[in-house]
């Protein structure tokens, strides 16, 4: 204590020059001479790339030991994270979510044709515990990756199998078994890897099973009984019931199954030549969609059903890499991929026989080609990238009491077609050792083709054929000033192409009206601006504070809308709607202001913290603009010595008033409080203890003090106070 009393009060005097004084290694923290991939597709260090990265790393996931890839972003406080149900999780960065964030697992990109809007849980089906790193590219990533892209990237790196040594031959396992009290989550991973001086192989299997979760009992006195379950519909004797939950507190079906696959096999036949074979898998059981299970409609529940059906993604891609010199590049990587996922939506209103069962299926096929070449000073990085997604859509009515089944209408045009090409050029140049200027061009071209069934819904469109075109581009510039001062600035373009999901969806939402398509629509467009200030003692100090400026135009919003007829109002499923559609609104502004630190103190302690403010506006209705997150940010302090790593921490986030809430986009403001989503924060502790060379034990507490809150904008409560133990064993 005598020691860390005065290091405390000359971090707050002057951080810097406290920095400058020798710390135990132990205490070092990770600067900006990190070497990450997302930005450019190949490594290069962090300190000469104008834009915003944070790197999630496996220690760090390690450490936190939590249950699926959505909650370490959380946890990390670098990304704001939605849930409409515990088996949810759909990131937010710098105030665009979902199909406007592009989400890539090992070089391939998972966004797809029927990635939505709204929020998505997509992310679940990387498992946390085969991750190598977690590249978050914030901002405009247009160049490098294409559509898509207008908030950011958020790139996953499973671990990759490694060559034996001199040895001949390596072997590697790590297994874990954890159990966390909140949702009764029992979680089994075992991964091994193999390697011998040419081949090498790496394995991965996750299993989780999660109960229904239980939400925190204290807070909110102006809002007594927020979040609790009091009612939930129940199937006896042929007949919907309505039942009295014992548990109040406990979020009746919330819980569902995981299972995760990875299998990698390297070949290194020579130097300078990699083959690399990657198949995932990952599956679910039924995942209940809870807000909709506790959605109201004249006083009743509305619902008997509402669930997610087995989700399943499916990822076959070979990846070859030559590293030489030559004319054209110094490095090659072509990567062609194949994915096949599966989602279905199964749902009964409470007191109907019938139960309406749409199931999507998408195929999609890509081929990514990167190469990239040093001239002297100058690095070049180009390529090109093909993607074709085809849509098989199937809808059929169940009777829960005969099982007879008929067919009714399906969620997208079955056969429809996605399809996306692009070529990119990226140059950086180092003009001197201290200043570093980057720029980059691509041209996209996107193709989707759609007919429509008529036999259940006149949608008064025959079929949708369009094509579309971007051009978009970067340039940044870093400069290396003296004392470890660094300043940046990029301006960036991106665009996102309407998909399957933007052109041809019909949906019934939840507020009585009908989403119709509108083959109409344009690509959404951003133009980004960027300024970073930075200050770094190496291994002692990082100070961060990058400030971010977006001009999004013709954004794709949810809006009343005519059908072809000029009718407002039409018939589905047998009953009237009011319609409403996708359209381009003119408009929109996205400002913030991030800061990141990282402070090495004595007696083998550190010092994290993170803080992101997010303000956005529909300039052309002037109304405020869905999916801006409200103040967030982490505090933690980590010790680490010998075989002790422990760490307490604060998550937090700031309150969001009603008047704030977007009127008619996705912020889901009936499962908030009559005030909007009143500001929280959890106080948490996490520890890791190496018993000995290969066995470690974990120990947790998150939410200590049981705190009731639900997350902006989405539709269940954050779990109660939650006591986390673990088990590992690695040779």
């Amino acid at each position: 204590m005598k020691q860390l009393l005065p290091a405390l009060l000359g971090v707050f005097i002057c951080p810097a020059a406290w920095a400058q004084r020798a710390m135990p290694d132990s205490s070092r923290i990770i600067g900006l001479n990190e070497v990450v991939i997302s930005a450019n597709r190949v490594q290069e260090r962090k300190a000469d790339i104008p834009q915003q990265i944070d790197v999630l790393t496996a220690r760090a996931i390690r450490l936190q030991n939590l249950a699926t890839t959505a909650d370490a972003l959380q946890q990390s406080g670098w990304v704001f994270v939605q849930k409409s149900q515990l088996g949810g999780g759909s990131p937010v960065l710098r105030g665009f979510e979902a199909n406007k964030v592009l989400l890539v697992v090992d070089g391939v990109r998972l966004n797809n044709a029927i990635y939505r809007a709204g929020h998505l849980q997509n992310i679940l089906s990387v498992d946390a515990n085969s991750l190598e790193r977690v590249e978050i590219l914030n901002g405009a990533g247009a160049v490098p990756y294409g559509s898509d892209a207008l908030g950011g990237v958020i790139s996953l790196y499973t671990k990759t199998p490694a060559l034996a040594d001199s040895t001949g031959f390596t072997a590697h396992t790590s297994n874990l078994l954890r159990y966390a009290s909140a949702a009764h989550e029992k979680t089994a991973h075992t991964d091994f890897s193999l390697g011998w001086r040419r081949w090498a192989s790496f394995t991965s299997l996750n299993a989780t099973d999660f109960d229904d979760l239980r939400k925190g009992r204290r807070g909110l006195k102006d809002y007594p009984g927020f979040g609790e379950v009091r009612q939930y519909a129940a199937r006896q004797d042929g007949k919907d019931v309505v039942l009295t939950n014992d548990e109040p507190h406990r979020q009746k079906f919330s819980g569902y199954r995981q299972l995760d696959l990875v299998q990698k096999v390297l070949f290194q036949p020579q130097a300078g030549q990699r083959h690399l074979l990657n198949l995932q898998l990952s599956t679910t059981s039924e995942v209940p969609r809870f807000d909709r299970l506790q959605t109201y409609r004249n006083g009743a529940l509305r619902y008997a059903e509402w669930r997610y059906g087995p989700q399943q993604r499916l990822l076959g891609s070979y990846q070859l890499e030559l590293t030489r010199t030559s004319g054209l590049y110094d490095r090659l990587r072509l990567t062609p991929a194949v994915q096949a996922v599966q989602e279905s939506r199964l749902v009964r209103d409470f007191g109907k026989d019938v139960r309406q069962e749409n199931t999507e299926n998408v195929r999609v096929l890509s081929t990514n080609l990167d190469l990239f070449k040093n001239i002297g000073r100058h690095e070049l990085r180009y390529g090109a990238e093909l993607t074709h997604n085809k849509v098989r859509s199937r809808g059929e009515g169940v009777s829960v009491t005969t099982g007879l089944r008929t067919p009714i209408a399906t969620r997208y045009p079955n056969g429809a077609t996605y399809a996306t090409a692009g070529l990119y050029a990226a140059h950086r140049w180092e003009i001197t050792d201290r200043l570093i200027l980057s720029d980059g061009l691509r041209y996209s071209h996107v193709r989707t083709e759609a007919a429509f069934d008529q036999r259940f819904f006149d949608t008064q469109y025959r079929s949708v054929k369009q094509r579309a075109s971007s051009v978009d581009g970067n340039v940044g510039l870093v400069a290396m000033l003296p004392a470890g001062l660094r300043l940046s600035g990029v301006v960036a373009t991106g665009f996102r192409n309407p998909n399957v999901d933007d052109l041809n969806k019909t949906f019934e939402q939840t507020n009585g009206t009908l989403i119709i398509p509108n083959p109409g629509l344009r690509p959404e467009r951003v133009v980004n601006y960027e300024a970073e200030v930075s200050e770094t003692v190496p291994d002692r100090l990082l100070v961060a504070v990058t400030g971010f400026y977006t001009n999004l135009r013709d954004a794709l919003v949810v809006r009343p809308f005519a059908t072809p007829d000029g009718k407002t109002t039409t018939i589905f499923n047998g009953q009237p709607y009011a319609t409403v559609a996708t359209v381009n609104t003119g408009r929109a502004r996205v400002r913030g202001l991030s800061v990141r630190t990282q402070l090495a103190l004595p007696a083998h302690l550190r010092l994290d913290g993170t803080l992101t403010y997010t303000h956005g506006r529909d300039l052309t209705a002037d109304v405020p603009l869905d999916h801006i997150a409200p103040l967030f940010g982490r505090a933690a302090l980590t010790y680490q010595h010998r075989r002790l790593t422990a760490e307490g921490s604060m998550l937090f986030n700031g309150r969001k008033r009603t008047e704030d809430y977007s009127p008619t986009g996705e912020d889901n403001l009936p499962q908030a409080t009559p005030a909007g989503a009143l500001g929280w924060y959890t106080l948490n502790v996490r520890s890791n203890y190496q018993l000995t060379p290969r066995w470690a034990v974990q120990a947790g507490l998150e939410n200590i003090l049981d705190t009731n809150y639900r997350v902006f904008a989405s539709g269940i409560s954050a779990p109660g106070r939650n006591v986390v133990v673990a088990v590992r064993f690695e040779r």
